[in-house]
């Protein structure tokens, strides 16, 4: 929409009158003078304007404002309007929903399911699925870190461990994970750390405790090794010892292992612990070199010793306190 010419004569009037309060105040003073009384004689020539003519004046004069008034007025309402339109901060993503909270559940309880069958990849699987909807949920991240130690992916249930121990550094079940991983790794110092650090929090758990010794067991075997002759780690252990140091006449005379063998074959653990893959590595490299596990082999390894507490007990199942098992 085009100004009228009343509304350009206004304009113009401002800026001669504006030039004069320069003058007047100051502002410009000097050649700069002149040249404004140039320049105020030129816009009244171009707009027809006749600054001596009182009724002119009156009508178009901005007085008793001016145009610099003018212009600090717009610039300010130009700066609160473009404040008011400063978009807001980013809102902090929502959380999952409770729709994404039950799927993610569902998806844990098919990841247990599936570890109880050992379909350790497809367990995995739906862990990962979990942790999808559910990020930061410890227990996914410890349950993964489990089903990836039994798949033998011990640096990526270290991952998971540890990721586990980030969303709750009082989750204990972090800790054994993260002792398992160690351990299935060969750094017997750091699992054991772990393990101590889930001790801390869970005291009374047998499971912990018991994979703590092996690791334990299996520091002081390597710096036994450290420290002895070839020769003499090489030869077989005193009395009735075998190979790898086993000394089967003894165990075979040991009533409580034959108790122990007889209530597995009553209520089918033989054939669960048949079924355990740490078993049946023992049993092709029997196979395959001739060579009996030694004790220490045995004593520290937790998947056996987590297994040899729940056959130990008349049920053959577990008291619930097996970390082992997914949460």
């Amino acid at each position: 929409m085009q100004p009228s010419e009343d509304s350009r004569k206004r304009l113009a009037v401002g800026i001669v009158e504006y030039l004069d309060k320069a003058v007047a105040e100051g502002i410009v003073a000097g050649d700069g003078a002149e040249s404004l009384e140039i320049a105020k004689q030129c816009i009244s020539d171009a707009f027809g304007l006749d600054m001596d003519d009182a009724a002119q004046l009156a009508r178009l004069s901005l007085k008793p404002h001016s145009l610099d008034k003018v212009f600090e007025v717009y610039t300010a309402t130009q700066a609160k309007l473009a404040s008011d339109k400063t978009p807001a901060a980013d809102a902090p993503p929502a959380g999952p929903s409770d729709e994404d909270r039950k799927r993610a559940d569902a998806f844990k309880a098919e990841g247990n399911s599936l570890v109880n069958q050992k379909e350790y990849a497809g367990a995995i699987d739906a862990y990962t699925r979990a942790i999808e909807l559910v990020g930061d949920n410890a227990v996914f991240y410890g349950n993964r870190a489990a089903a990836h130690s039994q798949n033998g992916e011990h640096e990526k249930a270290v991952d998971d461990a540890r990721r586990a121990l980030e969303i709750n550094a009082a989750y204990s079940k972090g800790y054994s994970r993260l002792g398992l991983a160690y351990f299935g790794l060969g750094n017997y110092g750091e699992a054991a750390e772990a393990y101590e650090k889930g001790l801390e929090l869970e005291p009374d758990n047998q499971t912990m405790q018991a994979s703590l010794k092996s690791a334990k067991a299996k520091l002081a075997e390597a710096s036994g090794d450290a420290d002895t002759p070839v020769a003499t780690r090489d030869a077989p252990a005193s009395g009735a010892a075998g190979a790898g140091g086993f000394d089967f006449a003894s165990l075979l005379s040991n009533p409580a292992l034959m108790g122990m063998a007889q209530n597995m074959m009553a209520n089918g653990g033989l054939e669960r612990m048949m079924s355990n893959p740490a078993v049946s590595r023992m049993a092709d490299n029997y196979r395959t070199t001739g060579q009996v596990p030694g004790i220490a082999d045995l004593m520290g390894n937790p998947d056996l010793m987590n297994m040899a507490q729940q056959f130990m007990r008349p049920s053959g199942g577990s008291d619930g306190n097996d970390d082992s098992r997914p949460s």
